[in-house]
């Protein structure tokens, strides 16, 4: 007798989570809303994420990150050293077409279009001479990727997502190896 009322509260969770999850899916006129972080690249990205479903397949949204980077202090000539401190906010327009959009698994695939402002400045720490500018500093400007991922639907109202991106227009000179692609994963509310 005891093992049933050990299994009892397992089974009523399993059957709430098993009626919850017929719902559970992409629909029309969602807003969703998700946190994100970029792991690929180096640094890592922070950011928020949102996405309308504009009709069956087809949902329009955006994605707002942060990079913050601080390199050195490296030496630059015999008598200098240096602190170089970056940081990157990338905002973009998404596109995505949903594949299974009446599934839990919700496979997609899109396109990605913004802006990308890129900021650097250096301390001297030690030495003399003027810091000059490195070579490769990165350009502020726009940025264009494709990517694809998947979404799995935890319950109604709140989603796990995997994005694989190739970034198309990017100045990848800012990621400490030089990257150009980036794999977000977000944890992603429902807001209707």
């Amino acid at each position: 007798m005891k093992r049933y009322f050990t299994l009892l509260p397992f089974i009523a969770v399993g059957m709430l989570l098993l009626g919850a999850s017929s719902t559970a899916q992409y629909r029309v006129g969602s807003h969703t809303l998700g946190i994100n972080a970029t792991v690929v690249t180096e640094p890592v990205g922070w950011g928020v994420n949102y996405e309308f479903g504009f009709d069956e397949h087809i949902g329009l949204g955006g994605v707002i990150r942060y990079w913050g980077s601080e390199r050195g202090p490296f030496p630059i000539g015999s008598q200098t050293r240096v602190v170089i401190n970056r940081s990157v906010i990338m905002s973009m327009f998404q596109a995505s077409y949903h594949f299974l959009p009446k599934e839990r698994f919700d496979p997609y695939g899109g396109l990605r279009l913004g802006y990308t402002v890129f900021d650097e400045t250096a301390e001297i720490i030690e030495g003399f001479s003027p810091y000059t500018e490195p070579k490769e500093l990165p350009e502020s400007g726009i940025s264009m990727s494709l990517m694809t991922g998947f979404r799995y639907f935890l319950s109604p109202k709140i989603s796990i997502d995997g994005t694989l991106e190739y970034f198309l227009v990017n100045d990848e000179a800012y990621f400490d190896n030089d990257s150009d692609t980036g794999l977000m994963f977000s944890v992603n509310f429902t807001l209707d």
